[in-house]
This record gives C-alpha cells, sequence and structure tokens, in this order.
C-alpha cells in the first residue's frame, strides 16, 4: 500500500512538474521573443517571480486532492522537488528548441544591439560604460547552447532551494 502511495507521488510530480515547465517555457519563451517590449517582459518577470506560487498552489490541489488534506514535510519535499526537476528538464529543452532551432543567434544580436545602445548613450558615466562593455563583450562570447546551459543551472539551482521553503508551507499535519 505504502508503495502505491509513493508511486501516485512521483507520477503526481511529474504531472505537476509538465504543468509547471510549460508554464517556465512559456515565460522564458515571451521573455526572450520580445525583450525590447516593455508590457511583455514586465508580464513574463512577472510570471517568474510568480512561478514558486504557481508550484505551491499545485501542491496544495494535490495535498488536497490526493492526501486528504494531510502531507508531512518529506512528501511535501519529494513532491516539490520532483516537480522542480521535470519542470527544468522540460523548459531545458523547450529553450533549447528556441535558442538553436527557431531563433538562432538572433536575441543575443538583440542583446548586443541593446547594450551598444546603452554604451552610446548620452550622460552615462565612465564606470557605467566599462561595465556595461565587459558585460557585452562577455555575451559575444556566448553561443545558444552556452545560454541554454546557463537557464538550465539557474533552474537546478531554483530546484536545490526552493522545494524545500515551498514544502514547508504546503504541508499540513493536522
Amino acid at each position: 500500500m505504502e508503495q502505491d502511495k509513493s508511486k501516485g507521488l512521483y507520477q503526481s510530480a511529474m504531472q505537476l512538474g509538465t504543468y509547471l515547465g510549460i508554464f517556465w517555457a512559456a515565460t522564458y519563451i515571451l521573455l526572450f521573443k520580445f525583450p525590447t517590449n516593455t508590457l511583455v517582459s514586465t508580464m513574463a518577470l512577472a510570471m517568474y517571480m510568480g512561478s514558486p506560487f504557481l508550484a505551491g498552489r499545485l501542491a496544495a490541489g494535490y495535498r488536497r486532492r490526493e492526501c486528504g488534506n494531510y502531507l508531512k514535510f518529506p512528501q511535501a519535499w519529494t513532491l516539490m522537488f520532483g516537480m522542480y526537476m521535470c519542470a527544468t528538464l522540460l523548459s531545458t529543452m523547450t529553450n533549447y528548441i528556441f535558442f538553436v532551432i527557431i531563433d538562432q543567434g538572433a536575441f543575443l544580436l538583440q542583446l548586443d544591439g541593446i547594450l551598444q545602445q546603452i554604451i552610446n548613450a548620452p550622460g552615462i558615466d565612465e564606470l557605467s560604460k566599462v561595465q556595461f562593455d565587459q558585460i557585452r563583450e562577455f555575451m559575444s562570447q556566448m553561443t545558444a547552447k552556452d545560454l541554454v546551459w546557463q537557464l538550465m543551472n539557474n533552474n537546478f539551482f531554483n530546484s536545490l532551494m526552493l522545494p524545500p521553503v515551498i514544502a514547508l508551507f504546503v504541508r499540513k499535519t493536522s
């Protein structure tokens, strides 16, 4: 019986992680497809900042639906970690498809242009110019695959740091 419960927990983590990964993929596509559109970029940033709340809401729904509104911290952490790992894999796959196949470096060129405009803007101090030029130099050496790896590392770091925190809010012992 206990094995069935853990199997259901892992399957639910994969399913909920797929939903979270789709949300992340949409966030990244909005952010990277429209970097100069302030409204879309702000919406993508809000989606990114709100994704832990979505993850918590999905886990709380699982707790109510499948666990009789009772979930210990270890199970909540396992569910959250599984969700985040599945979301990381799905968003990495979609980022790879977007950057390597669809975008083919256009985002990095657009980012280079934006940084060049900032450097050439009147009234910017020399220290800021040097810092933006260093960022521009770093970004010019980055390939689309490097960007995908960087995003995956960021998501993996989030997968280690956020699940224990969110699990504290999702668990319910009485």
